[in-house]
């Protein structure tokens, strides 16, 4: 190293600029070696960073790049977003198992043996107070369950089990209180990718019903709940709803049913 600093200190070099056709002067500048030295790596630095920032950041590199690597390259990009896919993937599967699971459970602990039933017969209230009214005076024995509307909404859509379309459909805002319509056992409190924040009640005498589309489940599954009680606020999830809404669904047996013929106070 002492070496080259040695040579480059006993070595000068000279720089000749050629004037012009018109000129007659020629100027003769004197620099060490050791400038000359500094000023080519100094240039050579900047133009070396230049040509990494423009590698880096533009399209250039792709003309540098052998088919193979930009292959590999792109290759290496699919494979990260298809990664990112598989990921996605797999997080909604175990969604689906665990609502498959709930599914089940639901099923399994709908059955009518887990609630008190009536003590005499199973009979259907029908959709009228004077009905409840009969029931009570001239069957005073006869223990029934007696349904409420779970909302106070505008029914923008009716009963139509012939076109698919299994309950009541409740008009309201998001965010609207929605009560138990009798008391009951819930069976399933939790999201499903069509109903949205759907909420599954047993009662006795083998009924069911079904809240849909909900914003929040106030209540979870096994807990018991009674007549009036705050169970969830309306809202507009799932991919089935057509707008805030609340669905309602009554099952007997396995069996769906008009809830105008069974809601006391419909």
């Amino acid at each position: 190293m002492q070496r080259i600093k040695n040579i480059l200190s006993k070595y000068g070099f000279s720089i000749v600029v050629l004037p012009n056709a018109n000129q007659s002067v020629i100027q003769n500048k004197t620099m060490k070696g050791k400038i000359l030295f500094l000023v080519i790596l100094l240039y050579s630095l900047i133009l070396f960073l230049l040509i990494s920032i423009f590698y880096t950041f533009t399209p250039a590199k792709y003309l540098l790049l052998q088919d193979s690597d930009i292959a590999r390259v792109k290759g290496f990009g699919e494979l990260q977003s298809l990664n990112d896919k598989i990921n996605v993937l797999v997080t909604e599967i175990d969604k689906l198992k665990k609502t498959n699971h709930n599914l089940m459970n639901a099923i399994y602990l709908a059955d009518s043996s887990l609630i008190k039933k009536p003590l005499i017969d199973k009979k259907e209230i029908g959709g009228s107070i004077w009905n409840v009214f009969q029931d009570l005076i001239f069957n005073p024995h006869q223990q029934t369950i007696i349904f409420r509307k779970p909302i106070n909404g505008f029914v923008s859509r009716g009963f139509s089990a012939n076109n698919g379309h299994f309950g009541t459909d409740f008009s309201v805002k998001i965010g609207t209180p929605i009560y138990s319509a009798a008391n009951g056992y819930v069976v399933l409190a939790d999201y499903t990718v069509n109903d949205g924040y759907m909420m599954i009640i047993a009662h006795s005498d083998d009924y069911i019903t079904v809240y849909k589309h909900c914003s929040q489940l106030v209540k979870s599954t096994r807990d018991f709940v009674t007549q009036g009680e705050l169970i969830a606020l309306s809202g507009n999830t799932g991919k089935l709803t057509t707008g805030p809404h609340l669905h309602f669904e009554i099952w007997k047996n396995g069996f769906v049913i008009d809830p105008e013929n069974i809601l006391a106070n419909y």
